[in-house]
């Protein structure tokens, strides 16, 4: 039996987009969750409740274990079974993610013929909201970022009121999000020739070790040996220790969820047929400046289909 509780703020979006679910709504105004439970237990003689640990706080947890009056104990799952089962996106969560994908990707092209020299962080990160409002999408899936110049070197650093220049790097992270899916994309252009060689020799190091990722993920593989391809290029140029996150995050329901692309991944946690998953290699020199790329991709029984369809020319003319 599928049982959905909730408050009285979202019963009637509850009724209307979870059918074939039993809806509870706890009395207003005490909305006492934890009383809704224990009645839930009583009624259907649960004597033991699993949880996810990351997702219920120790107060909560004694509140529903208080309501009980010790006719039930709460057990964490062992692990993150719902996270897991949410890895492997179902042919409708797809065709959702490809297209809040796809208007990620309306949005970059329209953003590369509208930018001008002069335009600040902010006011860019504004329009990508707006942009992605208007072609359709819930909103942004997450706060879009915009670095520019030395803003760059900080991987999420958030837009400001600082001007963007030609001739300087500027990183763009954003995604939409369509029906509740999230997009994830970053792509970093420069208005005209880039003032020094160096950033371009950079930037081609990152799309190398982007595009080399891609080109090696396969189901079956760990997330720790996915996150090897990218850093190993990034390795042989000698950008090693300006690379300080992961290869890339599952994306679905939440903008971060897994499997994970990461030296941190467990070795034997492999990735699934039917995951979608970033690549994003960046390179971030602190006080100089920063790159980043990434796509969205789709692990298949042939290996990876590149869901994320913008081009990676580094050089925008005006």
């Amino acid at each position: 039996q599928q049982i959905l509780l909730t408050n009285s703020l979202y019963a009637e979006a509850a009724e209307r987009e979870a059918t074939g679910w039993q809806i509870v709504v706890p009395p207003p105004p005490a909305r006492d969750y934890a009383a809704a439970i224990a009645s839930l237990a009583q009624e259907h003689g649960w004597e033991k409740i699993g949880f996810e640990s990351t997702a219920l706080t120790y107060a909560d947890y004694n509140k529903i274990l208080g309501a009980g009056n010790g006719e039930y104990v709460l057990q964490p799952f062992e692990e993150s079974c719902i996270d897991q089962m949410r890895q492997i996106k179902q042919p409708h969560e797809i065709e959702l993610l490809k297209r809040a994908i796809a208007i990620t990707d309306d949005t970059f092209t329209y953003l590369c013929k509208w930018i001008e020299p002069g335009m600040t962080e902010k006011e860019i990160e504004w329009e990508i909201s707006r942009k992605m409002v208007e072609l359709g999408a819930d909103g942004t899936s997450f706060s879009s970022i915009v670095a520019s110049g030395p803003n760059g070197s900080m991987p999420h650093a958030h837009p400001g009121q600082r001007q963007i220049q030609p001739g300087e790097l500027i990183t763009i992270d954003m995604g939409a999000r369509y029906k509740g899916y999230c997009a994830d994309m970053t792509r970093t252009i420069c208005l005209g020739e880039p003032a020094e060689p160096r950033m371009r020799e950079v930037y081609e190091s990152v799309l190398r070790a982007m595009k080399t990722c891609e080109q090696g993920l396969h189901a079956g593989m760990s997330g720790r040996d996915g996150d090897a391809l990218a850093r190993h290029v990034l390795e042989e140029a000698g950008l090693a220790e300006y690379y300080v996150h992961s290869t890339g995050h599952g994306v679905g329901l939440q903008i971060h969820e897994g499997p994970t692309l990461s030296p941190r991944s467990p070795e034997d946690v492999f990735l699934p047929v039917g995951c979608v998953v970033t690549v994003e290699p960046g390179v971030y020199i602190p006080g100089w400046t920063g790159t980043r790329v990434e796509d969205c991709v789709l692990i298949t029984e042939n290996g990876a289909e590149v869901l994320t369809q913008s081009p990676t020319d580094l050089v925008i003319q005006h």
